[in-house]
């Protein structure tokens, strides 16, 4: 690794503590202190830093109680000076990709074939009499919206957008698309505004208020609507060019659904909306990372269902490698929680580049 990617680690390292150090008050302010003159010191010395100075930050990092969030993107940070130093193999990946998350889409396998996959609606124990009530309720006024626009003279485009929401509502198997193509439904209506009845434009304006209300009883839209972050259009624009790449390498793909490329095709189209906020784009990002964690886990697991389905995986591995741009890479390195897709990415190049160095967990 250039030292100066090495640095730009560590002065990432040392930001994301010195944040920690200041939102907390309790004794273990004192142990992040230590940390970032550890950090420091290294700085200091980029040329010569050993694998040992990671591992001693690594030991002082296990023993302080830090939330899962911020402990996964200091290790991810670490797992990329170890790959710098070559000093990362196949089971350090296995261990830093991280599962699905709640996203726009999810993928799987069926038998091998990749697909898009179900997302269970999930929401507290004590919620969720409220939350079957309010989504049944939405699900009921959309019956009645979709007669109303069906026998107006509304655009196309705001009719297809309504009957699209009624269709993900009645799916009752993602709640994060249902919040999404709600928010699609609240643009299209707001663009066509003159041309709707008082009438008809204030029954759709609360039925998107209504579903927005229903969606924040579940826990996959709330998590999801609160870790949202804007990031500069230059990157929207990074990754969404990456990804229409990817959406033409996957349609050649045999073992691969048409739908994952539709989904991806999705997300990407509502990132290149005008009025795209920070919700769209953490639909791409969470979209994309979720197919980079099944390639991932699946062409390094030791143990898999089929060597067929190892094969899929590092044939969409190859597509993802060869879709994903620097910048990309880079636009990805200032989401939250997505700073381990460069590790993976460096090592599965490197692993392609050194036949010998090729990921086998078989033997």
């Amino acid at each position: 690794m250039k030292p100066d990617k090495l640095r730009n680690l560590l002065q990432e390292m040392d930001t994301r503590v010195a944040r920690m150090q200041r939102e907390r008050t309790d004794h273990f302010t004192a142990n992040l202190s230590g940390i970032r003159t550890d950090v420091q010191r290294l700085l200091s010395k980029v040329d010569s830093i050993r694998t040992s100075d990671i591992s001693a930050l690594e030991l002082t990092l296990s023993a302080i109680p830090i939330n899962d969030t911020d402990r996964s993107s200091l290790r991810n940070l670490l797992l990329g000076m170890k790959f710098g130093l070559n000093r990362l193999g196949p089971e350090d990946v296995l261990e830093a990709v991280p599962g699905q998350k709640p996203a726009a889409f999810q993928f799987g396998f069926d038998g091998e074939r990749v697909v898009v996959v179900d997302q269970p609606l999930r929401t507290r124990e004590r919620d969720r009499d409220i939350a079957a009530a309010a989504l049944e309720a939405a699900i009921e006024k959309g019956v009645y919206v979709g007669e109303q626009l069906a026998q107006s003279n509304c655009s196309p485009r705001l009719r297809e957008a309504f009957k699209s929401l009624q269709d993900k509502l009645e799916a009752r198997s993602n709640i994060i698309q249902v919040g999404m193509y709600n928010q699609t439904c609240g643009r299209v209506l707001r663009g066509d505004v003159e041309e709707l009845s008082p009438t008809l434009f204030e029954l759709l304006r609360s039925h998107v208020e209504l579903v927005f209300a229903a969606a924040s009883q579940f826990e996959d839209w709330r998590v999801f609507r609160e870790n949202a972050v804007d990031i500069d259009r230059d990157s929207v624009a990074a990754l969404s060019q990456s990804t229409l790449a990817l959406v033409r390498g996957l349609k050649a793909q045999p073992d691969t659904d048409p739908d994952v490329a539709a989904a991806l095709d999705t997300v990407v189209g509502w990132t290149q909306d005008k009025a795209a906020d920070k919700r769209d784009v953490l639909a791409l990002t969470g979209t994309l990372q979720n197919l980079w964690s099944l390639a991932a886990k699946s062409a390094l697991a030791k143990e898999v269902a089929s060597e067929g389905r190892k094969l899929v995986a590092k044939a969409i591995i190859a597509t993802l490698l060869a879709a994903t741009t620097a910048g990309a890479l880079a636009a990805f390195g200032k989401v939250p929680g997505a700073e381990w897709i460069e590790t993976t990415v460096a090592y599965f190049k490197s692993a392609t580049e050194s036949p010998a160095a090729a990921p086998d967990n078989n033997r």
